[in-house]
């Protein structure tokens, strides 16, 4: 177990900050707020990250290193039999990436609120992988039938905000949290519901 005494002040300011920006947002917290809840003064701040905004794209790279993309996955994906079980995929990797994130999802949700897109070089750096290999699939299923049309990075963008929703969002209209799905399962209903939405009865 490592001990107070070995984390340094940086890795104090950074624990600190990651716990306020989740709660509060970028607005909400202020860099004395950070400074005392890590113990050290606002100059220590300072000295390692040269402004808030800095500190803050800190700590959304820090969260955004603990995601992992499953790159077994990611090929089937381009390997799936039918649009369905892509979709299972894609959703599966979605909820395997953020799901278990609860504060990095509070964190992208203040970063877009908050900064627009300027952090989206950031999200592209560790999310790329997978939303370019679910956005590659669904572009060439445009080119093989007529049946899927619009943006596929939309449509990507839009499947993540399914998986954010169900974690954030659910509680608000269903009055308590999504019961706790296995991944597979999660992903399972999530794909059913968007291939249902896309397609109606077809099969595809």
């Amino acid at each position: 177990m490592t001990s107070v005494a070995s984390v340094t002040p940086q890795e104090r300011i950074l624990q600190a900050a990651t716990d306020l920006f989740s709660e509060v947002g970028f607005s909400g917290t202020s860099t004395r707020d950070i400074a005392r809840t890590a113990a050290v003064n606002d100059a220590t701040v300072y000295r390692h990250f040269s402004s808030k905004k800095d500190l803050f794209a800190a700590v959304l790279e820090t969260e955004l290193r603990k995601l992992s993309v499953r790159a077994d996955l990611l090929m089937h994906v381009t390997n799936a039999e039918d649009f369905q079980s892509a979709l299972r995929i894609i959703f599966e990797l979605l909820i395997e990436a953020l799901a278990g994130q609860p504060r990095l999802l509070r964190l992208l949700q203040f970063s877009v609120l908050e900064f627009g897109d300027i952090m989206q070089p950031l999200y592209h750096k560790y999310l790329g992988e997978l939303l370019d290999g679910a956005a590659a699939y669904l572009e060439s299923s445009q080119e093989r039938g007529p049946f899927l049309s619009g943006d596929p990075r939309a449509m990507v963008a839009a499947f993540a905000t399914t998986v954010v929703g169900m974690q954030t969002l659910y509680p608000l209209f269903g009055g308590e949290q999504l019961p706790g799905l296995p991944t597979g399962d999660s992903a399972e209903e999530c794909s059913k519901l968007w291939h249902a939405v896309l397609f109606g009865n077809q099969r595809v």
